[in-house]
């Protein structure tokens, strides 16, 4: 005769759905990547609307770049003169 185990009082747990965990997964990646996205957006509108108003209507991410490696280059050059 084959062992059987013993019953319980509590029913088996179910494991929780694989789509549940890959929709949590997907959802957070694009959280993830979009975050920053809009941060710059925001950071955009903030400091120079003029350059945000050009985006908006040309389309063009060129003066974003533009405008961000200015702000990180003048925020290296202070970091040096620290030095």
């Amino acid at each position: 005769m084959p062992y059987r185990l013993p019953a319980t009082d509590r029913p088996r747990q179910h494991e929780p759905s694989r789509l549940l965990r890959r929709l949590f997964g997907i959802v957070s990646i694009g959280a993830l990547v979009t975050a920053p996205i809009a941060a710059l957006a925001l950071w955009l509108l903030l400091t120079d609307p003029v350059t945000a108003s050009a985006v908006i209507e040309r389309g063009d991410l060129l003066p974003v770049l533009k405008a961000l490696a200015l702000v990180v280059g003048k925020a290296l050059r202070a970091a040096m003169m620290l030095l």
